[in-house]
This record gives structure tokens, sequence and C-alpha cells, in this order.
């Protein structure tokens, strides 16, 4: 009698999982049809958005990082300086920096074209590993005569391959404008081991203590996609020393929400981020860039605002002979008020203790080191590799993100 009852709360849960994951996960289409990558870690893991200890909520976390995945910049330096007479002749600068800009423009009716790759393997978030991600939810709480946990630990793979094709075009010698257009390949895999803990109350008294497995066990729930993802347009002027050794340069970029975001190809919002450029040309090139990212609605946030982030980066680089540049940099946002996860201990009666994620909302600084080269083995054509490093934990992140490159000037 004991068992069968035990099998009905079993039941219990696992519907009303369903039940609120169809009013609550982005995108939602009941099964068969449930293929979307934005439902999976929520539906792997039984849990629920409408509780704040479950992973619902990290389709907002991975959706603010897929609107700041960084991007290689456009560089003037190829070998080649357009003067103040429109004439091309051979620059003695350095080739440029990879992720970060210069506050040069690259010339009136110059085109600039590249092509990059960049492969983002998602590791922990909040420095909580995916490989080892716990929940654990209470229903039938108190004053009902049975009280049943749902523990589960997920096991996430999250990689998302980037390829992005840019052109950039010198409107005049001091405005530019740039189209990012990317293409995405996601690869996430869930695989899940739940326990159903249950106990009896009578008088307010625990008795009765079980633990039963939860079939399929584990869960493994694999799944990809790919397509284009949300494509931005880029402006950006200089406005002091255009020939000189310090340069500035304001600039605006605009994404829209082309990528189909309830599969991670893209984040389902507008946005807009201004940002103002300062470096200074020579063999040893040094830059600073600052910018704000706003963010509209996105259903990855419920229909809320995406966070907005304050941008801060830097970098230098340095001309070794005409044919080679080192580049080392800094990248680093301060996300604003964003969803996040961290670990709570619950404690169930008779079974133990047991440790699970809570969401809440808080900012947060992201900071990232890379470093890699350029090289330009004849005139017009740059290839580049870097290695971005992470410097910290807070939000999505990955140990390593490599970037493969190459440009040609026309």
């Amino acid at each position: 009698m004991l068992k069968g009852a035990r099998i009905i709360l079993v039941l219990i849960v696992i519907f009303g999982v369903a039940a609120t994951l169809q009013a609550q996960c982005p995108g939602y289409r009941p099964p068969p049809n449930n293929t979307n990558l934005a439902c999976e870690i929520a539906t792997a893991s039984r849990s629920t958005s409408s509780d704040a200890t479950t992973l619902s909520s990290i389709s907002a976390t991975l959706a603010t990082q897929l609107s700041q995945l960084p991007i290689a910049a456009a560089a003037a330096g190829t070998g080649i300086t357009i003067g103040a007479t429109g004439l091309p002749t051979v620059s003695t600068d350095s080739l440029g920096t990879i992720l970060t800009q210069r506050g040069r423009t690259i010339g009136r009716h110059q085109l600039l074209v590249s092509f990059n790759f960049q492969r983002f393997g998602f590791e922990s978030v909040d420095g909580i590993s995916l490989h080892s991600l716990p929940v654990v939810v209470q229903y039938f709480p108190p004053p009902a005569s049975n009280n049943v946990f749902l523990q589960d630990t997920s096991n996430i793979s999250f990689r998302v391959d980037q390829y992005t094709a840019m052109a950039t075009f010198g409107l005049t010698r001091r405005v530019d404008v740039s189209v990012i257009v990317p293409f995405s390949k996601v690869y996430l895999a869930t695989t899940t081991r739940a326990v159903l803990h249950s106990f009896a109350v009578s008088g307010g008294v625990p008795s009765s203590p079980s633990s039963t497995p939860v079939v399929p066990d584990p869960l493994y729930l694999p799944g990809t996609a790919g397509g284009i993802g949300d494509v931005r347009v880029a402006v950006k002027a200089n406005i002091l020393g255009a020939e000189g050794k310090t340069s500035m340069a304001v600039g605006g970029e605009v994404r829209f929400p082309s990528g189909d975001a309830v599969n991670y190809l893209g984040t389902g919002a507008y946005g807009i981020k201004p940002y103002l450029v300062i470096s200074r040309r020579g063999r040893l090139t040094p830059n600073v860039n600052i910018g704000y990212q706003w963010n509209g609605s996105s259903v990855l946030n419920f229909n809320d605002n995406l966070p907005a982030s304050f941008l801060y980066s830097g970098g230098v680089d340095f001309r070794v002979n005409r044919q080679f540049t080192l580049t080392g940099e800094f990248l680093g946002q301060y996300v604003i008020d964003a969803p996040r996860l961290t670990l709570q201990t619950i404690s169930i009666p008779l079974i133990g203790d047991r440790t699970t994620v809570k969401a809440f909302k808080g900012s947060y600084a992201m900071d990232n080191a890379g470093f890699g080269f350029k090289v330009t083995p004849f005139k017009n054509l740059v290839f580049s590799a870097s290695a971005l490093i992470k410097l910290d934990d807070a939000g999505l992140r990955s140990k390593v993100v490599p970037l493969f490159g190459a440009a040609y000037r026309f």
C-alpha cells in the first residue's frame, strides 16, 4: 500500500512539472514537438520556473551571455594607410588588436571583409559547475500529511560554435559602417539523475522516510540547433586625430533579434550599444573602449528586458615586424540586476541535508584577458588567432575561448 502511494506521488510530481513548464518555459511546445533548447534544462531537471530555487530562470542567464559574445573588431591595420590625400601608402603601424577597437577608421571607400570562428564551451554559471548542478524542489509542504522533495543533479554540456562574417565600409575618411552576421551551431545535452524523498507527518511528527529513484534514471536529453544569429549594424566616426598619433572615435551598434531565441541562436531582443574609443598610433598601440549595452524584452526572460551592461575594455598591440603583430587585451562588463544562481542547503527531515541552486537577481562583473597575434603573408590579407581566458567566475563562463580569423581589405 505504501509503495503504491509513492508511485502515485511520483506521477503527480511529474505531471505537475509538465503543467508548470507549459505555462512558464520559454517557447514551450507540447510533446512530442517540445524540441527547443530553451526548455531542455528545465525539463531534464524536472523543475518549474515558478519556484525560485529551480533552473528554469537559467534561460535569461544564457541569453544575457549570448548578447555579449565577443566578436572580432574591424581594424584598419592591414599594412596600408589611407592618408588625407586618399592615396595608399605603406604603414609602419601594427596590424591592430583583435577584440577591441582603435579610434581610427579604415578610410574613404575602403572595404574590409572578415570571417572569424570562435568556440564557447561553457563550463560554469556563477562559479557553479554545469557538470554537477543540483536542484531540490519541495512538493506538498506542511500541513500536508505527505511531504515530498524532488532532488536531482544535472550534467549540462553546452557549447556554441560561432562563425561570424563582417563587412566594414568607409563612407568617408572619418566614418565607417559595419554589418556583422553570425552563424552558430549550438550543442546542448543534459543528463539528470533524480531521487524522490518523502516522509509522512502525523501530529506534526515526521515518520516513514523513503527515497525512490525517478525513472528514467538517468534522463538524457540531447539537442542541437544551427542557423543565423542576431545581425548587428554598427557605425563608427573618428572625432579626433584621424591622421595624428592619438585618435578618438564614437560609435553605435544596433542588434536585431534575427536568431532563433528559443534555440539559443539569438537573444530574442533588440540591443543598442553606444561606445567611445581612444587609441594611440605607433609600433606599440594601446586602446581603451567603453560602452553601454541596452537590451529589449526577450522570450528567454519571460518577455522582460534582458539585463543591461556597462562595457569596459582595452588592449595593446605590438608590431614585431611589418608582417607580424602581438596582441594583449582585457574585456570586461558589469552586468546590471541580472538573474544569478547560488548554492544553499535544504534540510529534509529524517533524510538529511541536501544542496540546491537558488535563483536571485544581482549585479556582477565579468572579466577576461585575451592574447593572440596577427600575421599578413601579403598585402591586404591578415590572419589572426587568439585565446580569451576568464579572470573571474560570475555569469556563464568558458575557461578558454579560441578565435581564428581572416580579413581582406579591398
